[in-house]
């Protein structure tokens, strides 16, 4: 039997021995609180190992979340600055948590050994429901993993104190005992010590409640950030109000196309910009002059839809590249007819060409002041002002720089993007590319939040911010003298074709009777041909010589007209986007405090 006990109590003490492969004889902790809420700390950590280790590693929280006797939470956040170690160390941030391990790896220790550490305990946010400051901190954290057999503290504070509210707390994560400690306080410095072994997972904390303003306010990141984000706005809008705003523009009364521009001329002179539709606008436009027709023919593929046939009438012998790129772009290869099918997917390259080709740097100084355009560059610096001061470098000084990183990512991934969508003004293309970015920076933007919900009001700040500036820097390009002119003289035009009497289109048809179709395709350009045809409805008209299929009829010609422009747009890449503006494309009182209840503290192992 008595074998049996030895035998059972050397197995039980063995896990013990294992367990404690290392031990702390004495952690003297030396912490010099300032003004700020910062503290300077120093700490002097005996190890004893009872086999060969590397050495020892702290961890130390970043992300507190401090609570109270009586109930109330708050929320800290603290920055590690100016470590030093007596020894080879490395740190590392990562997830709220700050690593110092020190050893090395190719060497190992054995028996008694003394680190100090030094290091910066920045206590830079507190989120607090409380009308007072407080000093409450973690002397030995909870998430030690060994046993340490006695604490020595000293602490100073920056200037006097109530005496009478200080606390003190030790045992496990909660608790409030205060046998076996004891200090006392000779001015500003309280000094102290613990005289019992505190076990692995226990804590030793201090709490004193201060007056408010005890501690000086900071001017944090996140307020400049607000401060930046909003005077971007006020100088964005002043460089918009005095250099970018458009004089008042006077419209006229035009029958016709002004300048005899063709359709996606007179769409960029309009708009400073051009959607797909506009391009094959001018498939309209030529088949007026002769170089091609259009037939409805049946589908291939689907017998209950009528496609179309292009013919050409004759090569083009015109002196306007725009229209000579597109008739090439239509016959390749000497081809004289081409159907939706010879189109597909082969088109977009010709109606980008005609897009990059009109929107040139040489036609916008046509319309637009070239010196306000320069100066638009100068909404650009601050757009991307904003967004480093207000989305990363509050992240870059908390120490969180892998969080900020990838905001900086993200957002050189979408720059192309946002460029072609400011060029072109697509409305599509913005909508998308829009929401495929806004679910990335929700998510990332998320994430980060949990980790900083204070950062929420800057975010939000910023971001309305954010998008009136890109608002103003989308209507920064002011118009010239011909801008101006020919904008009124499009929106006169325009007007004549909405609000035009039937007379007065009797009588220019009777002048002219090839005048609706003339003017059809510029009403596609301008957005208003349902309007266009049905002014027509009344009146006798003959089918275009340009159009061959069934027995004329207007509602049926409006429908195979837009259904032809539209396809011809889909070519820019797929059939599918036929419906759509563009191609798809983170011995005392507790002081109402209790153990590990602080900030800081942490804990540490061996390695």
């Amino acid at each position: 039997m008595k074998k049996l006990g030895f035998i059972l109590a050397l197995f039980l003490f063995i896990p013990l021995v294992y367990a404690e492969d290392y031990t702390i004889s004495n952690y003297e902790v030396n912490i010099k609180v300032n003004e700020d809420n910062s503290y300077n700390i120093i700490e002097t950590i005996t190890a004893n190992f009872n086999t060969k280790k590397h050495g020892i590693y702290r961890t130390i929280p970043l992300r507190n979340e401090v609570a109270r006797a009586d109930g109330t939470k708050d929320v800290t956040y603290a920055k590690i600055k100016n470590v030093q170690v007596d020894n080879p160390f490395e740190t590392l941030n990562q997830d709220s948590m700050y690593t110092i391990k020190i050893g090395s790896q190719y060497s190992y220790v054995e028996g008694k050994k003394t680190y100090r550490l030094y290091y910066t305990y920045d206590l830079f946010r507190a989120e607090k429901q409380k009308k007072y400051d407080e000093f409450y901190f973690n002397i030995i954290g909870p998430d030690w993993d060994t046993t340490i057999d006695r604490v020595d503290f000293t602490i100073t504070m920056p200037k006097d104190f109530d005496k009478n509210k200080i606390g003190f707390s030790s045992g496990y994560l909660g608790e409030s005992e205060t046998e076996g400690i004891s200090y006392e306080v000779n001015g500003n410095v309280i000094k102290g010590s613990l005289n019992r072994r505190l076990y692995a997972k226990e804590a030793l904390t201090v709490r004193i409640e201060l007056e408010e303003g005890y501690f000086t306010k900071r001017f944090n990141v996140e307020d400049l950030s607000i401060i930046v984000s909003l005077v971007s706005l006020i100088f964005s809008f002043l460089l918009w109000w005095f250099y970018g705003k458009d004089e008042k523009v006077v419209d006229t009364v035009e029958f016709y196309p002004p300048d005899n521009l063709n359709s996606l001329e007179l769409s960029f002179r309009y708009r400073g910009t051009v959607r797909d539709k506009d391009v094959t606008s001018l498939l309209i436009y030529l088949a007026n002059k002769g170089y091609v027709k259009i037939s409805e023919i049946n589908s291939v593929t689907n017998f209950n839809k009528n496609d179309f046939q292009i013919t050409k009438i004759k090569d083009y012998d015109g002196n306007n590249n725009l229209e000579k790129i597109f008739m090439d772009g239509l016959f390749k290869y000497g081809a004289t007819k081409v159907t939706s099918d010879d189109l597909y997917d082969n088109f977009y390259r010709t109606t980008e060409k005609l897009k990059k080709e009109v929107m040139s740097k040489e036609n916008r100084n046509l319309i637009y002041d070239k010196m306000v355009d320069k100066k638009a560059n100068y909404n650009l610096f601050l757009i991307i002002l904003t967004i480093f001061v207000a989305f990363i470098l509050p992240l870059m000084v908390s120490g969180y720089l892998l969080l900020a990183i990838i905001p900086i990512f993200l957002a050189l991934f979408y720059i192309p993007f946002y460029k072609v969508i400011i060029k072109t003004k697509s409305i599509v293309l913005g909508l998308f590319i829009g929401l495929h970015s806004g679910v990335f920076f929700i998510v990332v933007f998320s994430n980060i939040l949990s980790y900083f919900p204070y950062l929420l009001t800057n975010f939000v700040v910023a971001g309305i911010c954010l998008i009136l500036m890109i608002i103003i820097y989308f209507n920064m390009p002011k118009r010239n003298k011909y801008g101006l002119e020919i904008l009124g003289r499009i929106n006169g035009f325009k007007n004549f074709l909405e609000t035009a009497e039937k007379t007065q289109l009797e009588n220019l048809v009777l002048k002219n009777p090839e005048y609706f179709y003339e003017i059809l395709p510029y009403t596609y350009v301008l957005d208003i041909s349902d309007k266009w045809i049905s002014k027509f409805e009344e009146i006798n008209l003959q089918a275009p010589d340009w159009y061959y299929g069934t027995d004329f009829d207007y509602h049926h010609f409006n429908h195979f007209v837009t259904h032809t422009i539209n396809d011809t747009r889909s070519f820019t890449g797929s059939k599918a986007s036929s419906s759509g503006g563009g191609s798809g494309f983170s011995s005392s009182s507790s002081g109402g405090g209790f153990s590990g209840g602080g900030s800081g503290g942490g804990g540490g192992g061996s390695w």
